[in-house]
């Protein structure tokens, strides 16, 4: 499991971070989400928290990226935005310039609801699509668009 159910697992994403710098490769401290896929549930109460601290931590550090929610399902743009805005904003405050990823719905495959409708604070925003070439041809014309 990951931070939300077995947050001792804070250590080894700080563990990690260093050996990358060490490394000098990027790294994305990746807030993925299955099961439940709403990045709003209860579950992930402590991602704001998480992500400040990180932010904290890291905001100095270019080789750092973080991805707020990895493949949200089971929800709409509007809520997942939502959720986006509030944790932008809580890292903002901390750290103005690190790249953030933003997961979108199903499974993070709906990027054109995002170019549609952005977050809020979309400087140094990215938007996550996963396209599998075998098998996601039909999302080929939701990002034709844009």
């Amino acid at each position: 499991g990951g931070y939300a159910s077995n947050p001792s697992v804070k250590q080894t994403v700080k563990d990690i971070v260093q050996w990358c710098k060490e490394l000098g490769i990027y790294v994305i401290i990746d807030w993925h989400m299955l099961s439940p896929g709403n990045p709003n549930d209860a579950t992930y109460s402590g991602a704001q928290a998480f992500f400040e601290e990180m932010a904290t931590l890291y905001k100095n550090e270019k080789h750092v990226l973080y991805e707020l929610a990895n493949e949200p399902n089971g929800v709409q743009w509007p809520a997942v935005k939502s959720y986006h805005n509030k944790i932008i904003s809580a890292i903002r405050r901390i750290d103005t310039e690190t790249i953030i990823i933003c997961g979108t719905p199903t499974w993070s495959q709906e990027i054109d609801k995002a170019a549609a409708d952005p977050v809020d604070q979309p400087r140094n925003v990215m938007y996550t699509f996963h396209f599998y070439a075998g098998s996601h041809q039909s999302l080929l014309a939701n990002v034709e668009t844009y």
